[in-house]
């Protein structure tokens, strides 16, 4: 996606009518030690897409998926709506808001108008399920652990995210790009997809879900050397009222299916050996 050139190609060879972006270095950790690939790869790789989109004719629906953490932290409990201010101070923080900015320019500059092509982001929470390998990730460091039989180490045991099932976000990815494809005008723009407000859940609460359903374990705390944000909601009565959009696990179900699918998939290999 870094490639204008290439990626051009491919979609004029494709002619998708939909495009779905999820591509991207997805983690704060990482951003830190490689700042310069995050935003090249988070910004610019958005950048190419929304320029392919400009020069196609073909092309009717996009859905940019961005992160909750594209909002400046306003330290609010009852969530971050749409219209909040973009921000971060950490460099995958500020790829994911500079690139909130940028669709929002192409869509208003070139597409505001057209009721032939419709462009959104999504912006999901803290998602979670099975097949997540990725270093410095709360639950896939867990099973690491918990598979070698070592404490987990935590870093950030009071802060509080809107965990949610991989599932949910993509329903409302395919949602917003169907009615977006039959309405345009209607459907562009920005769109969380969270959890329900009750369910927001500590890191020190959703460790202590995973040893359960594990059956064994224990943690501590680790010190943290970088920042992150503390509180993190989305609100998401946007996406209920016009999608019909709404969560349908809840985060101890949405734990325990994530935990499952690792313990059955590592069983497996065990089994094999």
């Amino acid at each position: 996606i870094r490639n204008f050139n290439k990626l051009s190609k491919v979609i004029k060879k494709v002619r998708p009518s939909i495009i779905f972006h999820l591509a991207a270095q997805p983690l704060i950790y990482e951003s830190y030690k490689k700042p310069f690939l995050t935003f090249d790869i988070n910004y610019r790789g958005t950048l190419n897409v929304m320029e392919c989109t400009r020069q196609s004719k073909f092309i009717k629906s996009v859905v940019i998926v961005t992160s909750d953490k594209c909002y400046e932290s306003n330290f609010s409990s009852k969530g971050f709506k749409e219209t909040d201010m973009l921000g971060g101070v950490d460099p995958y923080s500020a790829s994911k808001s500079s690139t909130e900015i940028m669709v929002r320019a192409y869509r208003e500059s070139f597409f505001k108008k057209n009721d032939k092509i419709g462009v959104s982001t999504g912006r999901a929470g803290n998602v979670i399920g099975g097949g997540d390998w990725s270093p410095k990730r709360l639950i896939p460091d867990c099973v690491k652990f918990l598979k070698s039989n070592k404490t987990i180490l935590i870093r950030n045991p009071k802060f509080n995210r809107p965990w949610q099932l991989v599932l949910e976000p993509l329903k409302g990815y395919l949602i917003l790009a169907q009615k977006q494809y039959l309405e345009p005008l209607k459907y562009s723009g920005a769109w969380n997809f969270g959890t329900n407000p009750s369910s927001l859940t500590d890191v020190k609460t959703l460790v202590s879900y995973i040893i359960n359903f594990w059956g064994n374990g224990k943690m501590k705390n680790k010190k943290n050397n970088f920042y992150e944000q503390q509180n993190l909601q989305l609100n998401i009565k946007k996406a209920e009222k016009y999608l019909k959009w709404k969560p349908t696990y809840n985060i101890k179900n949405s734990v325990k299916m994530t935990i499952e699918w690792y313990y059955r998939v590592l069983q497996n290999k065990e089994d094999t050996k």
